[in-house]
């Protein structure tokens, strides 16, 4: 009986490994370069590459700073102004040529007329940047749009005035030389992004719900050309954003009697909260391998060496696995699952005083799936204790639906990254961060999160932190890249 279990057993395990290898197989490399390239002729190009980054080093100037206590009345008015005139004077036949339109007194609101009636392709961008606290540390002044060896030093050199000049560049470039826009292209540029963008993006896409402007699909700031980003993959990695995490803040109160802290009972309010918070510092919400996370690995896996192609091929058996090899790293691990942290602590008044009241912040990054009511209830029953009371601080803001990973925009962004970045992978992915995305929810169910530029670990270090970069090369290839899209579209 025990042999013929044994025979049984090495039957399956047989069977399987045979499985995994003829899958692994299958999923060979195919060719990554099978899109020509829309090209730039040589004097066209030298004329991106002199004055392509100076106008971002302009633009870098002007800061629009988003702060989180600013409402839309408090804000530099005059700013954003000169931000405006700005752009109308450096790109003049975007200026003579496009309806010119200001959204909720700030955000810009560009359309340049297409030959066909098909649904607009549309660009966000934000002009506004996050604050800079450690100027006095950075290796040139964040506003002062230093160019040196062809670098730019600034702030809004990667998030996100690139993106918006790039794009400007672009267009000037294919209305100086004649070319024509097959679809209406819009370019929506908030001017409140870093602070949730609901009075730029939100008032945008409320303005085309209200004149029933169609658009086609939308592309934002997200991925770019990764280097060194996914396990096992001597290829770039461009990932294209299907979607991207909600966020909200749960507020943790805890109300007790205080009094003289010579004479303390022996719970208070502050012990209580600690206790509820440290169980809540060592749970985790489950690990998901499913949508874009999925999508990324299986659409990377036949470009990687033999052993990691083997284990992301076969995730209907390897997924345990890949799972806890990717908890294993902070940002890998807020891929594939909902994240929480306590931002904020409050509690007491005067050292001899036991305070009545103690509260916490808890923000939550939530997957795709886990909506804000599961997390709180799921905070509820780790904390255990009815005494601590979970109440939504503020506004949360679900995770935005998963776009399709084929057709109108995903396909046109797939072939001219294949054109402008040769051998270069393409996968989908989840972003784990916050776009104005998230405002156009009902515009249009295709949005796609990439940005033309390449990224490694170390330019990375400079978004919302100092010593923001980028160079000539990385820039212009941005550009170039515009200008081919466009013309597919």
């Amino acid at each position: 009986m025990l042999l013929r279990t044994l025979k049984i057993a090495g039957i399956v395990v047989l069977a399987l490994i045979t499985t995994i290898i003829i899958i692994t197989l299958v999923k060979s490399p195919k060719s990554l370069n099978t899109q020509p390239a829309i090209l730039v002729d040589g004097k066209e190009y030298l004329a991106i590459q002199t004055s392509a980054l100076e106008h971002l080093a302009q633009s870098t100037t002007i800061p629009v700073i988003g702060y989180d206590d600013a409402n839309n009345d408090s804000i530099n008015h005059q700013t954003i102004l000169n931000f405006h005139q700005w752009v109308k004077s450096t790109y003049p036949l975007i200026a003579k040529n496009a309806k010119w339109e200001i959204i909720n007194q700030h955000s810009l609101l560009i359309t340049l007329k297409g030959q066909s009636n098909k649904a607009a392709a549309m660009f966000l961008g934000h002009f506004d940047v996050v604050p800079t606290p450690d100027s006095a540390n950075w290796k040139y002044k964040p506003f002062k749009g230093t160019i040196d060896r062809d670098t730019l030093w600034g702030r809004g050199a990667l998030d996100d005035k690139n993106v918006i000049v790039a794009l400007l560049e672009a267009a000037e470039y294919s209305l100086s030389k004649g070319l024509r826009f097959n679809r209406t292209l819009i370019f929506a540029f908030g001017h409140d992004e870093e602070t949730g963008g609901k009075n730029g993006a939100a008032a945008i896409a409320h303005h085309l719900i209200k004149h029933k402007i169609p658009v086609s699909f939308i592309a934002d700031e997200g991925f770019g050309v990764m280097k060194g980003i996914v396990p096992g993959l001597k290829n770039n990695c461009a990932i294209i954003g299907l979607s991207e995490k909600g966020n909200v803040s749960i507020k943790l109160t805890v109300n007790q009697l205080g009094g003289h802290s010579a004479w303390p009972n022996p719970e208070n309010a502050t012990s209580i909260l600690s206790r509820g918070l440290n169980n809540l510092e060592n749970y985790q919400f489950p690990a998901h391998l499913d949508g874009p996370v999925r999508g990324l690995f299986t659409e990377a896996a036949p470009y990687m060496n033999w052993g990691y192609r083997a284990l992301f091929s076969n995730l209907w058996i390897t997924a345990p696995l890949v799972k806890t090899v990717l908890l294993g790293g902070e940002k890998t691990a807020a891929t594939i699952r909902t994240t929480h942290v306590t931002t904020i602590i409050k509690s007491g008044t005067k050292e001899n005083v036991v305070p009545p009241l103690a509260e916490a912040i808890v923000n939550l990054r939530l997957f795709p799936g886990d909506k804000i009511s599961y997390v709180q209830n799921e905070i509820n029953r780790v904390i255990d204790d009815p005494r601590i009371k979970a109440t939504v601080y503020l506004d949360g803001q679900e995770a935005t639906p998963i776009s399709p990973d084929q057709g109108d925009g995903y396909d046109q962004i797939r072939d001219c990254i294949h054109a402008q970045f040769p051998e270069t992978v393409v996968v989908p992915g989840l972003v784990i961060t916050g776009t104005d995305c998230k405002n156009y929810t009902a515009v249009t169910n295709r949005m796609y999160r990439f940005v033309p530029f390449e990224f490694s670990n170390s330019n990375l270090s400079g978004i919302h932190g100092k010593n923001e970069y980028i160079t000539r090369a990385q820039f212009n290839r941005g550009v170039l890249f515009y200008i081919d899209l466009f013309q597919r579209l």
